[in-house]
């Protein structure tokens, strides 16, 4: 009897094993960034031929479009962890009401590029996932290549690299069919992504949300 509980035992214990061994699955995926940016409303002030004139900012809901691609790697079972690497390409727009004398109006076009650092933490259900976790995100600056961005922030060490870096989140949903996956996600700021100077006269910070939907396709699973 006693031999019979034991392989019993080391049975159950074998399948249990089995079913929570981890797994590494590599992949890559691509889609498209519905941005949009929040800075506030605020007066800035401008002179122009010795007259002080007042900007009235205003924030836009306009959406702007932008692409996302990278690599990500999805580590467990019915509870994975998974660190990306991702590039994406984000922006928004301000409105500037002009004073009463200055008749014209502006609407400010912004566009930026970051290396985005996520790392979520996932539950599977059958075909169905859903995730979330911390993001961290490195900006591309204007006309630098992605291996000059990437090289500005190594060349100073992790941690320096790491403290530069803007602090957000990301929380969504997938659906795998065999080796592809479709994520519907949503990204929120938890700290100033830029700064813009208008005019030299006003500096303020922007938060940026998105909604972000992907295709990706698995390479290798171990």
């Amino acid at each position: 009897m006693k031999k019979l509980i034991i392989v019993f035992l080391l049975l159950s214990a074998n399948n249990l094993w089995a079913q929570s061994k981890w797994k590494i699955q590599l992949g890559v995926r691509g889609g498209v960034n519905l941005a949009q940016l929040h800075t506030g409303n605020f007066v800035a002030e401008r002179r122009v031929n010795g007259r002080l004139l007042a900007d009235n900012i205003k924030e836009s809901f306009k959406t702007r479009t932008g692409y996302v691609a990278g690599g990500y790697v999805r580590i467990g079972g019915k509870f994975y962890l998974q660190p990306e690497v991702i590039l994406s390409a984000k922006g928004g727009s301000i409105n500037i009401l002009r004073d009463a004398t200055d008749p014209s109006d502006d609407v400010i076009e912004i566009n930026y590029t970051n290396i985005d650092v996520p790392l979520l933490l996932g539950y599977r259900l059958g075909p169905v996932r859903i995730s979330a976790g911390p993001l961290a995100s490195f900006n591309v600056r204007s006309g630098q290549s992605l291996n000059e961005a990437i090289k500005s922030y190594t060349d100073t060490g992790t941690a320096n690299a790491f403290k530069n870096a803007y602090y957000g989140y990301q929380a969504g949903a997938g659906l795998d069919i065999g080796k592809l996956s479709l994520d519907v996600r949503y990204e929120g700021s938890l700290s100033d992504v830029s700064f813009v100077d208008l005019s030299n006269q006003v500096n303020f910070s922007q938060k940026a949300n998105l909604w972000q939907i992907t295709l990706g396709i698995r390479l290798l699973n171990i």
